[in-house]
């Protein structure tokens, strides 16, 4: 199955399935289409879901919005994405739907739509715990119990032979360095000293939800997918994907020209990271996490005497 999938592609430790179960839920009815009908279906999927995402999150309006759709569309971890059939896109959507109707006051229908993200849980894995900090515990609860549920089917469904031999695959995935090559790991090595890198990083996060809880839904949005992607252990190019929903959802709000231009680091550190190493986006995502978790500032008048107009 794998050669039909991947013709000329080795198999090796690298190429193990580790997803959820439903993950594979997803692709029982598409089997009837064959190996490569499947991808083809799940390709036109993922970039049915990329527009939608667009369609739904992506600021400004005319032809702001059309140059959003062609940087998404040319970004290297979204063609690399799309390359491999990753379900990142799918994942982007969830994200973006959950975020949309949370803010025309729907929470719980949210936090379940966000329970989509199941399918590759660690790209927003920290988006319900940003937003529990915030205050905004409806959709973190949602979202809870619609995984709590999927979590219950699935230990079902595979038994718990299955739960041991999917735990010994989890364990296997950990010592593939691919699997941590565009983690903190990079940086700090496979050790604990990374451990506390990426919980100062989910801190600084939920620190960030906390002191912004009366801003906007769009930046807790943003701070929680970036604390997903500097917080996660299991993480490799195609998934900055999600990186795209978390500069919409920043551009949303006001901000310094140069926050804005900072973005270009991430870019770029994407759109080449084979060549520069993924050191670049680590830095560029680290530094814009942690001026979006700052406070914003508020303007003072300055103090008038008794009398004054």
């Amino acid at each position: 199955m794998f050669t039909q999938l991947r013709p000329g592609a080795g198999f090796n430790n690298g190429e193990r399935f580790v997803s959820p179960p439903p993950s594979a839920w997803v692709l029982v009815p598409l089997t009837v289409f064959g190996a490569a009908g499947v991808v083809y279906v799940w390709l036109a999927a993922s970039l049915a879901a990329l527009i939608a995402a667009w369609w739904i999150a992506a600021p400004g309006s005319g032809q702001k919005r059309i140059v959003w759709l062609m940087a998404l569309l040319a970004w290297y971890p979204v063609q690399y994405s799309l390359s491999l059939a990753q379900p990142d896109a799918i994942v982007l959507l969830a994200a973006v739907a959950c975020w949309k109707l949370a803010d025309r006051g729907r929470p719980y229908l949210a936090g379940v739509v966000l329970g989509v993200s199941v399918l590759k849980p660690q790209l927003t894995l920290a988006v319900p715990l940003v937003l529990l900090a915030a205050g905004r515990w409806r959709i973190a609860a949602a979202w809870a119990v619609t995984v709590g549920v999927l979590a219950a089917v699935s230990l079902l469904v595979i038994g718990p032979q299955g739960l041991s031999d999917y735990r010994a695959l989890l364990n296997e995935a950990q010592h593939v360095v691919n699997n941590r090559y565009f983690t903190p790991a990079y940086v700090f090595g496979p050790g604990p000293l990374t451990s506390i890198v990426q919980a100062i990083f989910v801190g600084v996060g939920l620190a960030g939800a906390y002191l912004n809880r009366r801003g906007s839904l769009a930046s807790l949005f943003a701070i929680g997918l970036l604390c997903s992607a500097l917080g996660a252990t299991y993480w490799h190019l195609q998934d900055y994907t999600i990186v795209a929903g978390a500069a919409w959802f920043f551009w949303h709000d006001p901000a310094r020209a140069w926050q804005r231009w900072w973005l270009l680091v991430v870019a770029i550190g994407g759109e080449l990271a084979w060549p520069l190493t993924p050191l670049p986006i680590l830095v560029g995502l680290a530094v814009w996490l942690v001026f979006l978790a700052l406070p914003p500032r508020t303007a003072t008048r300055p103090a008038t005497s008794v009398g004054s107009p």
